[in-house]
């Protein structure tokens, strides 16, 4: 057996309060394709950052080339030859195709003025897209390119470094069949090249054509790996649905035919497409998908940050146009977002102030707010919320992620919402907080709202959720009803 170009020996890393890397330990080999796969959360991408130098291991031992390595930074990883192409593309939207395929790898500039061979590099990115079949402009500014276009030129920049170990991250997410096999060739040119490759993807079929090894990865370890061959669709899918030490959710139901929600073939660019439900009063939907599966931009959508290209939503049977966010808020939307100090908390303002952010009108009287009510109703929220330790005065910047996702739920609830748009609210937090913040879901629904919830734990889909809708590269490809789905169904619906 050949020598390992890159071995993880041991490696641990803490991510967040509640998650982290334990003990991974792996060889990977010249010339061979390793699928890393793992339901969302599982740390496929956190492993990635490790390997190519965005995080550094609280513990352990990397060896590139059979010396070990401290990466201190992605730049120092690709100099040493390890390059990482991750999910959220980045290329530079001001310059061509050209200049973004070339600006890691090969000068064009000559002493003493600098000067940039703009012929000799569009000739040589139009012999390269020759020889990968490949239909782009190398001179088109690459602000005018829809989002696969974009990916396939994440690709070919990984293709034309001479780098020894690349990694793809999710990248055939949004890709076509035929965008696909470009993937794949340049993928058997680096194999054949000696290269060492990851390939990161929830899309199963299609990881098994090209790859040599797997690594199942769930709650930050490594769960099963081995040839790739010894593995077939239905055990990959069994593993990584099988749950382990699964909570109980204290789900309410309700037998509620009205509707109070339709959402009509809305698009948007490359990221929606033709994407259509209906919610009904009382009820969670659970929306669940890939990578780029467009719920960032049908979040957006429904709470007026965008305006749809094409498509109609109807409130109470009526249509809706949704121009703003303070439009949807009046119309009966209120928003949990995922990044919560970035979108939600108001870092210096304490947690009377947090709580009551949205609610202002119902603590003012003649243009003047009565701080003695906002803070009598913000103990009253924090007491059956049981935020902790809630004094009025507390910064919650300072406070744990269930306490500020509780912080959050109780100045939505203060708003007294009919729609309640919650994303990820559970992610990173304990399980006693996310039992707390499910109750409060339950009391939403006793108060007469309805909630449309994206989360990626199965889980959690599954256990509090009426409907599922699988939303799959902007569009919803399954309908699931909550009391029937099973985890094994969801992974097939999000990896075929």
């Amino acid at each position: 057996m050949s020598t390992p170009i890159l071995s993880l020996i041991n490696i641990n890393k803490r991510i967040s309060k509640s998650f982290k890397l334990s003990n991974i330990n792996i060889d990977f080999y010249p010339g061979e394709v390793c699928a890393v796969i793992g339901e969302n959360g599982s740390g496929k991408s956190s492993l990635m950052k490790v390997i190519s130098g965005l995080l550094s291991p609280d513990s352990g031992e990397v060896k590139f080339n059979n010396k070990t390595v401290k990466f201190k930074s992605i730049y120092e990883g690709k100099r040493q030859g390890v390059y990482y192409v991750p999910q959220e593309i980045s290329l530079f939207d001001n310059l061509t195709v050209a200049e973004n395929i070339f600006i890691d790898s090969i000068s064009f500039t000559y002493a003493p003025y600098h000067y940039v061979d703009y012929n000799n590099m569009f000739y040589l990115t139009k012999k390269l897209f020759e020889e990968l079949n490949v239909d782009l402009n190398p001179q088109e500014y690459v602000k005018n390119m829809g989002l696969s276009q974009k990916q396939i030129l994440s690709f070919i920049k990984a293709y034309v470094t001479n780098a020894k170990f690349t990694i793809f991250d999710e990248p055939s997410s949004t890709l076509t069949d035929v965008e696909n096999d470009i993937l794949f060739k340049i993928i058997n040119i680096l194999k054949s090249r000696k290269n060492s490759i990851i390939l990161i993807s929830h899309r199963i079929n299609r990881i098994k054509k090209i790859s040599d090894k797997i690594v199942i990865l769930k709650n930050g370890s490594i769960i099963k790996k081995g040839n790739i061959k010894d593995f077939n669709s239905e055990k990959i899918i069994q593993i990584i649905a099988e749950s382990t030490n699964i909570n109980k959710y204290p789900k309410l139901h309700f037998n509620n035919n009205n509707e109070v929600l339709s959402v009509n073939n809305i698009s948007y660019k490359d990221s929606l497409k033709n994407v259509s439900f209906t919610l009904r009063k009382q009820e969670i939907i659970g929306i669940i998908g890939n990578a780029n599966s467009g719920k960032n931009k049908l979040i957006e959508s429904l709470f007026g940050i965008i305006k749809p290209d094409s498509g109609k939503i109807a409130l109470d049977g009526k249509d809706i146009s949704l121009n703003h966010p303070s439009e949807a808020m009046s119309k009966g939307f209120t928003l949990v977002p995922e990044n919560k100090m970035q979108h939600s908390i108001f870092e210096h303002l304490n947690l009377t102030s947090n709580l009551t952010m949205s609610s202002l009108k119902r603590f003012s009287k003649n243009l003047i707010l009565d701080n003695y009510i906002m803070t009598t109703v913000a103990k009253n929220y924090t007491f059956k919320l049981r935020i902790s330790p809630g004094n009025p005065e507390d910064n919650i910047v300072n406070y744990s992620g269930g306490n500020q996702q509780k912080v959050l739920f109780a100045k939505s609830i203060m708003h007294l919402a009919k729609i309640y748009i919650l994303d990820e609210p559970t992610r990173g937090i304990d399980v006693a907080s996310k039992n707390d913040i499910y109750n409060i879901l339950n009391n939403l629904l006793i108060n007469g709202s309805s909630i449309i919830l994206f989360s990626s734990d199965l889980d959690e889909i599954l256990g509090m959720c009426d409907r599922i809708l699988v939303l799959l590269n902007g569009e919803v490809t399954a309908e699931l009803n909550g009391n029937d789905a099973t985890k094994e169904e969801i992974v097939y619906c999000l990896t075929v």
